[in-house]
């Protein structure tokens, strides 16, 4: 699991993280208890990065509830699947 020291998943940031794509996408789940903030941009970057993973989703450990809103919103639970800690 990747270890999230994302304080943020936005426009602002999204660009920095991908330059680290190939590294990032090794990992099949993602803890994001340590994400304060998050917009679409946000969420289309774990969108790429479930679509780069063989199993065909990324699994989502402590998503804040703005994430999960969004997701919801957006309607991609399968491809961004949440669970606990």
């Amino acid at each position: 699991m990747a270890e999230s020291t994302f304080q943020a998943l936005t426009a602002a940031t999204v660009p920095a993280l991908w330059q680290e794509r190939h590294t990032l996408f090794k990992e099949d789940s993602v803890d994001l208890g340590s994400l304060k903030e998050v917009d679409s941009a946000g969420i289309a970057f774990l969108v790429q990065w479930a679509k780069a993973l063989s199993q065909g989703y990324l699994t989502l450990v402590n998503a804040p509830e703005a994430a999960l809103k969004l997701i919801s919103t957006f309607r991609l639970e399968d491809l961004l699947r949440k669970t606990a800690a």
